[in-house]
């Protein structure tokens, strides 16, 4: 080939490189390649039997396929003090392709995080158009280490949904408020739409409304209060109908994480939450020491860490006024932050006080302000070239391997329950949870002496079950803890001490369906069939639709008829 012939090859290559639609394409295959790859390995990840996962779906009749009555079903229940039938509904069509095998659940779940990456970029280009620091920003996004807990988790399918529709509502808010555009009233619908969906899947974003009179005032020139408030009507109305079914999901009574406030007054609750917020941004620069539980001291008076998140807030809230006079665009990023953590920050107190997942909306806002703080506005491969941006560059590359390396690391300890927990026991060795719950993931695993020292330390770090003042979230945790010594006792073949554990159990907790169908099998055991009958009776009026309650039920009253010389039904 001559030389004209290869120059015209070439020119052909600059071509197709400098062609808008690659431009655009290019990136997003980046971004789907790069979530993939490093998530990939959770594919070969168990359901956690005592996260969730196992009351959302191993045990969820609800969830088994697509019928009318399985949507009857999610729509008009709360399920672990939460409303989100569009969550259930995503696990009846994961039901219909893959039954119960946890790679497909998990799956979803990377395809969802995937497409939220990729609808993150296409809203940052459309707010920053050709600046270079968007596609770092939705790196960071997709592959930071807090991302773990909500990407893995089947269970957090909810908070990956929400996300979806939040992002798309307010990609479609922002075409809306595109000058003389004529679709307009339609992008509004499809915005308002979009918001009742992520409703449905989790009420964290109720924080929406807020969020589009931050943009309206950070990126439109009109910021006077009718304009702000008007269209921003529906949506309010429909966060406020939602924020009330939150709350009342989150009671007690439908096994909701609501508690009195920690510390026992609204003032110590905000004296434990300013550290809890320094902790989360230091999360987001340094990810270290993650985990499943956090084990956070309660604050009841002012001290030398309280005082020092509250300088921090003071400087954030400076920082925050300076950039909303420079540069309104970057503080919605920064605002954003604070406002997706509003929810979960003990305005409504529940058990947990901290969490990973808790930062997959505020990581949208950090996400966009590191990709300012290392490309700032550079449109062009040329404004790298500096020796500041050089230094700026190589460190974003060291910080990203970094995130990804602790990354991986992360997704490999979510593998099961065991090394979930286990790794949770290390971070926090002094919460009874995390040694009841690594008790559990042992005994799956058939490590029944270890289970039996895990729940034995865990009872020793329980409140004295006797005490006079237990909360009720701490009457269930201990119930819970003697039923799962009660069933390694079971296994054991220590059937006198695990009939122990489990009347126990029924004593701290009377409507606790799982540790009776225990008892039951423990006195069918030892041949007591009436006791055990009554056991069974008990576990089936708390959980009617639950098989085995059913199936040992029937056979134990067969038994029983049969012994007392009457004709069993049906025969």
């Amino acid at each position: 080939m001559d030389i004209n012939g290869r120059w015209v090859i070439v020119t052909n290559m600059l071509d197709i490189l400098n062609n808008k639609k690659l431009k655009l394409y290019l990136p997003l295959l980046l971004l789907t390649i790069s979530t993939f790859a490093v998530f990939w390995s959770a594919l070969g990840h168990d359901f956690l039997i005592n996260w969730d996962d196992r009351q959302y779906i191993l045990e969820n009749p609800a969830i088994r396929g697509l019928t009318f009555d399985h949507l009857k079903s999610v729509f008009t229940t709360f399920y672990i003090g939460n409303y989100a039938p569009l969550h259930l509904i995503s696990y009846m069509l994961d039901y219909e392709i893959w039954g119960l095998r946890a790679s497909g659940f998990i799956f979803t779940n990377i395809l969802i995080h995937t497409f939220n990456g990729l609808l993150f970029f296409l809203l940052l280009k459309r707010l920053a158009g050709k600046k270079i620091w968007i596609l770092p920003a939705a790196l960071i996004f997709l592959l930071h280490p807090v991302q773990v807990e909500s990407v893995v988790w089947a269970s957090q399918r909810k908070t990956l949904l929400a996300m979806l529709f939040f992002l798309l509502g307010l990609y479609l808010y922002t075409q809306y408020k595109e000058k003389d555009h004529k679709y307009g009233i339609w992008f509004y619908l499809l915005s308002n739409a979009a918001f009742f969906l992520a409703l449905l899947a989790k009420s964290v974003v109720v924080i929406f409304p807020l969020v589009l009179i931050l943009f309206d005032l950070c990126y439109l020139e009109k910021r006077d209060l009718k304009a702000l408030l008007v269209d921003k009507i529906p949506f309010i109305i429909v966060a406020a109908v939602f924020s009330f079914v939150a709350v009342k999901s989150q009671t007690s009574q439908f096994h909701g994480g609501e508690t009195s406030y920690h510390g026992g007054s609204p003032y110590t609750t905000l004296l434990t939450m300013l550290p809890v917020l320094v902790d989360y941004l230091r999360m987001v620069i340094w990810p270290a020491r993650l985990s499943a539980y956090y084990d956070v001291p309660v604050k009841s008076a002012i001290d030398l860490e309280v005082l020092s998140a509250l300088f921090l807030c003071v400087i954030l809230f400076i920082a925050g006024i300076i950039l909303y006079r420079r540069r309104r665009d970057v503080f919605f990023w920064f605002a954003l932050f604070f406002v997706a953590l509003i929810p979960v920050s003990q305005i409504v107190p529940i058990v947990t006080l901290m969490n990973d997942r808790y930062l997959y909306f505020p990581m949208l806002g950090a996400a966009a302000l590191l990709g300012v703080v290392f490309f700032g506005d550079v449109k062009g491969s040329g404004g790298l070239k500096s020796p500041k941006r050089i230094i700026l560059s190589t460190l974003f590359l060291i910080m990203i391997v970094s995130f990804t390396s602790v990354t991986l690391q992360r997704i490999g300890v979510w593998r099961n329950s065991a090394t979930l927990w286990g790794d949770a026991v290390q971070k926090a060795p002094k919460l009874a949870l995390t040694h009841d719950c690594f008790g559990e993931g042992l005994m799956q695993q058939g490590r029944i002496d270890e289970a039996l020292s895990q729940f034995r330390i865990a009872l020793s770090l329980e409140p004295d079950r006797a005490a006079p003042h237990l909360k009720s979230e701490e009457r269930l945790s201990i119930a819970n803890t003697h039923n799962n010594l009660g069933t390694a006792y079971g296994i054991k073949g220590m059937t006198d001490a695990a009939i122990e554990q489990f009347t126990i159990a029924i004593q701290l907790n009377p409507d606790f369906a799982n540790a009776y169908f225990n008892l039951g099998n423990g006195l069918m055991h030892k041949g007591l069939v009436a006791q055990a009958l009554s056991s069974f009776e008990a576990a089936v009026r708390l959980e009617p639709d639950n098989p085995a309650f059913v199936a040992n039920l029937r056979q134990t009253r067969g038994i029983f008829d049969s012994e007392s010389g009457r004709i069993p039904p049906g025969r």
